[in-house]
């Protein structure tokens, strides 16, 4: 069955994981791909709050931002009441053929249910020469979350959500779309010792679609196993070690 996350539930808190970390590697590269290629119409799949059209609104671009909740489109209205935002789908996008110079998303493949739709959507909607820039996390590669580790199912259900890098690469070729580059654009990792793991935003239930998907008795579960865990190993070291990885490819003149 697919995992299905509420973010018209998650999106008042949405933000507060930037905080956080302001995951500044991926805006960097965000921004550099935009300075450093003809492009004028950028569309984001997967827009959420807006954060990421928020890092573009100096460039000079045309920005339309596309999501499936009404309540993150909410949010990124409020921000910039300028940007083009539009609800609906993913595996539909309701545009015409060769619209968009770039097309992007940002930790949010996974959440679309018919991923290789997705990308027939993108070669569709852009223009000759156009790019999609796919930035996420690859827990086939990387699994030092200790989130993991204390709740059950988690790590399974993100290997069965998230694409592989290589996967995405494939499904990208078989669309007509050739990879220019799959990188590492930033690393993300934090270390708490102990009761200190209760300050990690990430831990509570809406912070995160790992922890939203699970069910009440599911989430508490994890927690007791944790508070188990430090009762028996007070200095017991709770670790994230998260990379972001960039997949660019082209759509052919």
């Amino acid at each position: 069955m697919e995992l299905k996350t509420n973010y018209n539930e998650i999106a008042p808190a949405y933000d507060e994981r930037y905080k956080l970390n302001y995951l500044t590697g991926v805006e960097k590269s965000l921004s550099d791909v935009v300075s450093g290629q003809k492009i004028n119409l950028i569309l984001e799949v997967g827009c959420g709050t807006g954060r990421w059209l928020k890092a573009l609104t100096s460039s000079g671009k045309k920005l339309f931002g596309l999501d499936y909740s009404t309540g993150m489109l909410k949010i990124a209205a409020n921000k910039q009441k300028y940007l083009y935002l539009i609800n609906a789908d993913a595996c539909n996008l309701p545009f015409s053929k060769n619209t968009f110079d770039m097309i992007f998303c940002v930790n949010a493949i996974h959440h679309f249910p018919d991923k290789e739709k997705f990308i027939s959507e993108v070669f569709r909607t852009l223009t000759a020469g156009g790019l999609i820039c796919i930035y996420g996390v690859d827990p086939h590669i990387d699994n030092s979350w200790y989130v993991y580790e204390y709740f059950d199912n988690v790590y399974k259900n993100d290997l069965r959500r998230f694409p592989s890098l290589t996967e995405t690469q494939m499904i990208c070729e078989m669309a007509g779309l050739y990879t220019e580059e799959q990188t590492v654009v930033e690393e993300v990792y934090s270390e708490r010792v102990g009761k200190d793991v209760f300050s990690d935003p990430f831990l509570k239930k809406h912070m995160n679609s790992q922890l939203a998907n699970l069910s009440e008795e599911e989430y508490q579960k994890g927690i007791d196993k944790i508070k188990n865990k430090i009762s028996v190993e007070p200095e017991t070291k709770f670790i994230t070690d998260i990379k972001f990885y960039l997949t660019k490819a082209r759509k052919e003149i």
